[in-house]
Formats: structure tokens, C-alpha cells, sequence
């Protein structure tokens, strides 16, 4: 196999992964409510549980979907 080959496959998971972390996450607010109320008030209060974790998941695996898809562009020329 190739490299191009496994951060294809490496793509495909992680986006994989990341769909599976980001559907179980409930909104907050709804649409009309992000326009009308600030955004600071729901500052004080801090995810917990399920929310923390799902939260801190999706930006790992997040942050590895856009170095994977960079490192597929480099590879690829």
C-alpha cells in the first residue's frame, strides 16, 4: 500500500469517526435564540459529562481530519 492509499483510508475513518461524534450532540439553542440572545450569558456555564467529552472528541479528531486532508493535498502533487 502507499502512502496516498492509507491517508485515504486514514480520511475515510476519521470523517467516519467524526460524524458518529457530532450527531449525538444536542443544540443548545434554537436558530431564533442564537439571533436574538448573547452569546456571553451562556458563558458561565461549562459542559459536563457526556457534553465535555463529546465536545473535546470532535476537536481532536477534528484537528486530525485537517492535517490528514493536508498531508493527502502534499502527497498527492
Amino acid at each position: 500500500m502507499s502512502i496516498s492509499n492509507i491517508l485515504m483510508l486514514t480520511q475515510l475513518v476519521l470523517s467516519l469517526f467524526l460524524i458518529i461524534v457530532v450527531l449525538p450532540q444536542e443544540s443548545k439553542q434554537t436558530q431564533t435564540q442564537v439571533f436574538l440572545e448573547d452569546s456571553d450569558s451562556q458563558a458561565y456555564f461549562k459542559p459536563k459529562g457526556k457534553e465535555a467529552f463529546l465536545k473535546k472528541t470532535t476537536r481532536i479528531i477534528a484537528i486530525l481530519f485537517f492535517i490528514n486532508a493536508i498531508a493527502l493535498v502534499a502527497v498527492m502533487k
